[in-house]
């Protein structure tokens, strides 16, 4: 991730910039460190990158927290995702990926996808995912959203 106060890459799990060693804050609702005392995209407090880590759904800092690869690093957050709308603006140059693609929510600290009937598909360990079925994500799962690879970690 990049500290929200330098701008340096740093750590994805780091409670203090290893560059400017300024302490991390999150937003408990996006999910992304954010500079101040509340996130400029939603409004909610913010807090220390250590509470931030048990995340407010009460997800253990062990389980899932990103979608890895292709040249992204997707911090799990719930909503929607597509080409042309949700939680991640990075898939908006994505042509094969649908406009309203599928879905991420957190039951319990377990954390769920479902694709909304798009038309290159999403699959979990390459079996595709039936529309608007939810299926639970773990540690390690290969995840394909059209043409893009992830690792969950």
């Amino acid at each position: 991730m990049k500290c929200p106060y330098c701008k340096e890459v740093i750590d994805d799990d780091s409670w203090f910039c290893d560059q400017c060693g300024k302490e991390i804050k999150y937003c408990p609702e996006c999910r992304q460190p954010r500079r101040g005392t509340e996130c400029a995209a939603c409004g909610a407090d913010l807090v220390s990158a250590k509470e931030g880590a048990k995340q407010s759904t009460g997800q253990s800092v062990q389980g899932p927290t990103v979608l890895e690869g292709e040249g992204f690093r997707l911090v799990l957050k719930e909503g929607v995702f597509g080409r042309t709308t949700g939680i991640y603006p990075e898939f908006c140059s994505q042509i094969y990926i649908s406009g309203r693609h599928g879905e991420l929510r957190c039951v319990d600290g377990r954390w769920q996808l479902r694709d909304l009937g798009s038309h290159n598909g999403t699959y979990v360990n390459g079996v595709k995912l039936e529309a608007n079925a939810w299926t639970e994500l773990k540690l390690g799962d290969q995840v394909k959203i059209a043409t893009l690879h992830f690792t969950v970690r």
